[in-house]
């Protein structure tokens, strides 16, 4: 076999692994919930991540409004609302999800990781009190 013949081989199997890797389910854009969530609040986000594979925004919506209002403290359930809020175009009503999600869940780096968060950097206290130097002379 000549190297020509090789190079199409080589390159008509990466492009099969790589239609295959293309072709597998993407992972969750949605959190479930963690052990210990109410049972019922649990379920509408169950619920709301099932509606949400399949498009249909509205409904997941009202499964995540649900599961916050039995559970308010649900940051997996804010999250979640939060994506589907983007998804229907409503960013700012999302951003406030995300970030009641990541006040509620510190250390959770998927919730962190949030279209709001990404590349925020946080003040440092000297810098955010008045009257304090920003180190320039001012």
């Amino acid at each position: 076999m000549n190297r020509g013949m090789q190079t199409i081989m080589l390159l008509t199997g990466v492009v099969s692994i790589a239609g295959c890797a293309a072709t597998s389910k993407p992972a969750s854009a949605v959190l479930p919930a963690p052990s210990g969530t109410d049972q019922a609040a649990a379920r509408h986000n169950e619920e709301g991540i099932q509606t949400y594979g399949e498009r249909q925004w509205d409904k997941a919506k009202r499964q995540f409004d649900a599961a916050i209002e039995v559970a308010p403290t649900f940051a997996e359930a804010h999250y979640n609302l939060g994506m589907v809020l983007y998804r229907m175009g409503a960013l700012r009503e999302g951003d406030a999800h995300f970030m009641t999600a990541a006040d509620l869940a510190p250390g959770n780096t998927v919730i962190w990781d949030s279209p709001p968060l990404r590349n925020v950097t946080v003040p440092d206290k000297a810098s955010t009190v008045p009257g304090s130097s920003d180190g320039h002379g001012h």
